[in-house]
């Protein structure tokens, strides 16, 4: 009876009104501006979705959330959701009922948000638009969502290839599901209002390069562990909107001030590693904690690269293409080993952690390949299996063993180069 009033609660605008002020109150006590942003950005979205005075728009990560806020729609994203469910400790029981209804080697936070929807605890939508990027679980997972619900599903279909015929076919969707939303949706958006979203995702992509740039500082200013949780949060859930800016500014304010008072977030930095694949996990548990103790700093991590080109901002479906076409993760293998290899150059990197979710065909696939690169730069490299939402794949003893021997493996490198 009380998770069935918790849950009536979740679904009422009026209980995130309420809560915003108070949450954002509590957290702010650690004094930490950005992720005080992050949560006053989900009381927001959260409270305009279940207002339903705006469209509501289903989309996955990798779909510019940008084209969406252009729109004049509500951007709601079920992985991102997942997420942060499993923050909480609650995918049990969502995952369970999930796995009911697809193989269990699906990923993780698809069958979570599978069973999330059975406690109708999503907003429902009145529009789906995903894109091809970056794994085939994500067209069957929201296909399957449209014909559950019975909600149109717009999707693009971003080739391989990267040439001038990929960019006509991308653009040419990119047309079609402008009109099509707006028609589904009944808006009058024209493209001038599309080009206003996007230019406030040029301003807020200048400071994410910006961040990038500083986050190459010694030592580490900012633990990757955040960049996995709230920062790609927002990058993926806020591109587009003021809040999103007003988030990515406070956050390059916070990092340049450590930057110049040459403050790490670690009391000591040891060594410094770089973090590959987009996510970790986000359930309770000791990793982060054990790094941190032993001195290591995750200066980067994959997620939160700025990958594509700046946009030139004459015409944003011609942006939006190049967008989605410089993704590193999709498509040749060649591209991500160079943007590897490129950050462990770049960020001074004593060691690259890749952390293998449970049914992520679309990283793991590639894990050994990766790694050969990276032990061939002398770089000591770890594939260290986990799933990021469910508690029940992961097995602490196990994980924590492999971490140690990988810091020796980095311990026996300093040895070895300093003589």
């Amino acid at each position: 009876m009380a998770l069935s009033s918790f849950l009536k609660c979740l679904r009422r605008p009026f209980f995130w009104s309420i809560i915003r002020p108070l949450v954002c109150l509590y957290v702010s006590k650690e004094r930490n501006r950005p992720f005080t942003l992050w949560v006053e950005f989900l009381c927001w979205i959260f409270k305009e979705a279940w207002k339903r005075e705006k469209p509501v728009i289903w989309t996955n990560s990798f779909f510019p959330v940008e084209f969406i806020y252009g729109l004049g729609a509500i951007p709601f994203l079920p992985e991102i959701f997942s997420a942060l469910v499993a923050y909480f400790d609650w995918t049990r029981g969502p995952i369970s009922k999930g796995s009911l209804k697809t193989s269990t080697d699906l990923c993780s936070f698809y069958r979570c948000a599978l069973g999330l929807k059975e406690y109708e605890v999503m907003p429902k939508p009145d529009l789906i638009i995903s894109c091809s990027q970056i794994c085939d679980g994500t067209k069957a997972f929201y296909q399957t969502m449209s014909e559950s619900l019975g909600i149109p599903h717009l999707f693009v279909d971003v080739p391989f290839q990267k040439d001038e015929n990929a960019k006509r076919y991308v653009k040419s969707q990119l047309e079609e599901i402008f009109h099509e939303a707006k028609n589904i949706l009944g808006l009058k958006t024209s493209l001038e209002d599309l080009g206003k979203s996007f230019d406030m995702a040029k301003r807020t992509e200048s400071l994410m390069r910006e961040i990038a740039h500083l986050r190459k500082s010694k030592p580490a200013p900012f633990p990757g562990s955040e960049g996995m949780s709230y920062v790609s949060g927002m990058s993926f859930w806020a591109l587009g909107s003021e809040r999103g800016l007003a988030f990515f500014e406070a956050l390059k304010e916070r990092i340049e001030k450590l930057v110049k008072e040459r403050r790490g977030y670690l009391k000591e930095e040891r060594f410094r590693v770089l973090w590959l694949h987009h996510i970790r996990p986000y359930y309770p548990n000791p990793i982060m904690e054990f790094l941190k103790k032993k001195g290591v700093a995750i200066a980067y991590e994959e997620a939160n690269y700025p990958w594509w080109p700046e946009r030139g901002g004459e015409d944003p479906l011609e942006d939006l293409t190049e967008k989605l076409l410089s993704n590193p993760w999709y498509g040749p293998i060649e591209g991500r080993l160079k943007l590897v290899r490129d950050l462990v150059l770049e960020y001074q990197i004593d060691g690259v952690i890749h952390f293998s979710h449970w049914g992520c065909r679309q990283s793991t696939g590639g894990a050994s390949i990766v790694g050969e690169m990276v032990k061939s730069m002398g770089i000591p490299y770890l594939i260290l299996p986990g799933d990021g939402a469910d508690p029940d794949n992961y097995s602490p003893g196990q994980t924590l063993t492999r971490l140690q021997a990988f810091i020796e493996l980095m311990e026996r490198r300093w040895r070895f180069t300093r003589g």
